[in-house]
């Protein structure tokens, strides 16, 4: 959803601008995923993604310039990163996957540490064994 504002002060459209981000945080926000692990700060944005501009930048600068300003987010983008979700799947795949192998190395520790040792010669057993 993308917002263009004319014939507007800039002291106006950033007075709607933050009446639009607190008006419309519910449906907009990002939503954390649900995981065991902790320390996962992906979110997921699956819902519209408003992004806001006047038509006085679009005039000046173009379309592809860093005149676009998502929601939620501060300073201008371009629309393509204004867009862009740097901090969903792609980052919450790549988070869970560290988590789960270092999860894995903490078992893996812990059963080595509680591993028993052979009473004569003191080395500790090992899985064949």
């Amino acid at each position: 959803m993308a917002f263009v504002f004319a014939d507007t002060t800039e002291a106006k459209a950033a007075h709607t601008v933050a009446v639009l981000e607190e008006a419309g945080r519910r449906y907009w926000a990002p939503r954390r995923y649900r995981t065991i692990h902790r320390g996962i700060t992906a979110k997921h944005y699956g819902q519209a993604v408003p992004v806001v501009t006047t038509l006085e930048q679009l005039q000046e600068h173009g379309a592809d310039a860093a005149v676009w300003r998502r929601l939620g987010r501060p300073g201008e983008q371009t629309l393509t990163a204004a867009l862009d979700n740097p901090d969903d799947d792609v980052l919450f795949l790549d988070q869970e996957a560290r988590a789960d192998a270092a999860e894995e190395r903490r078992r893996a520790a812990e059963r080595e540490a509680q591993r028993p040792v052979c009473k004569r010669c003191g080395q500790k057993f090992t899985d064949q064994r």
